[in-house]
């Protein structure tokens, strides 16, 4: 199960997020386990059923303010039961100060207690998406994956059958490397797979004969991406004369990965083939079927209106003698 400490979130996100460590620095090994933040409005108001005690607590002006209103009492019973569940840290919003009561409770219990400038709504906001960014389904195949005409394709196929050599090809023509050899997949918002490189692994490709190529020295900053969402897998296989493949493309193929469903098209490899013409054919394409073009039924739907109308054609003329 994926989890990160609160020490880990806050030094990714120290900077970003504004925060500032008020108390509970001996609680800094607290996990995480859940990609959803959370308000604590409920527990402060007495409700303690199906409390999400896994979750990042978020406080903004509405909780300080329903604090504020009661008597120190009852507001220092209010967090001493928030505190009382094992929560991953509090984060306060806006840039308010706790209430000293909140400060020594945090520090007591061992809580995390932040405080951070940001609005609650943008604090919501990036906090969600930096912990959907870590929880997220991932995975590394060996592949290559590049941007052609804005369409992300990922080519798979064995050792040496000629990915990469394809990909130097295609940044000749203009189109971006995002990752050679070891393709990094993320599973986000759902159905959307991301691809990237492996961290720190640069764009680089293995030429075989040639060696290791820096494609962002050579062709310049235009010629990379750091991640693109992959839209299409092209398989390169090794032709062979007993292998059936797509003649017209009526059915689409599918794969998938991470639970996402993607089209897959297999290309045989054989001396003299232009993948990389092949490449942007696939690309634009695809790009036809998005906007709900398909060419392969275009192609038989006018192959069957042609026929109809020859075969009432020929009929008119049987009985034509003149």
């Amino acid at each position: 199960m994926v989890e990160i400490t609160v020490k880990k979130f806050y030094e990714d996100k120290k900077k970003k997020f504004l925060l500032n460590l008020v108390a509970g620095v001996e609680g800094l090994s607290r996990k995480i386990k859940r990609s959803v933040v959370q308000r604590p409005s409920f527990i402060l108001a007495g409700y303690t059923e199906d409390f999400a005690e896994k979750r990042l607590q978020i406080m903004g002006t509405t909780e300080i303010s329903y604090l504020s209103s009661l008597s120190p009492q009852k507001a220092r019973k209010a967090v001493e039961s928030l505190f009382h569940f094992p929560i991953p840290a509090l984060i306060i919003s806006k840039g308010m100060s706790p209430p000293d009561f909140m400060v020594n409770l945090a520090e007591e219990k061992k809580v995390p207690l932040f405080v951070s400038t940001l609005s609650t709504e943008e604090l919501f906001t990036q906090t969600t998406l930096y912990l959907d960014s870590v929880f997220a389904p991932k995975i590394s195949i060996h592949g290559t994956m590049m941007d052609v005409y804005g369409v992300g394709i990922l080519y798979i196929g064995r050792a040496g059958i000629g990915k990469s050599e394809c990909a130097l090809d295609l940044v000749e023509r203009g189109h971006r490397l995002v990752a050679d050899d070891v393709v990094m997949l993320t599973r986000r918002a759902g159905q959307v797979l991301i691809a990237k490189g492996a961290p720190n692994a640069g764009h680089f490709l293995e030429i075989r004969g040639v060696g290791i190529v820096d494609i962002e020295r050579l062709f310049g900053i235009r010629a990379i991406r750091i991640q693109k969402r992959v839209e299409l897998e092209v398989h390169l296989e090794l032709w062979e004369n007993t292998d059936e493949h797509e003649r017209i493309g009526l059915d689409d193929n599918y794969t998938t990965c991470l639970g996402v469903e993607i089209p897959k098209i297999t290309i045989p490899i054989s001396p003299g083939k232009n993948i990389t013409a092949i490449s942007e054919a696939i690309a634009m394409n695809h790009m036809l079927k998005v906007y709900g073009y398909h060419p392969a039924k275009e192609f038989m739907a006018k192959m069957q209106e042609r026929m109809r109308r020859q075969q009432i054609t020929e009929g008119y003329l049987e009985s034509d003698f003149e």
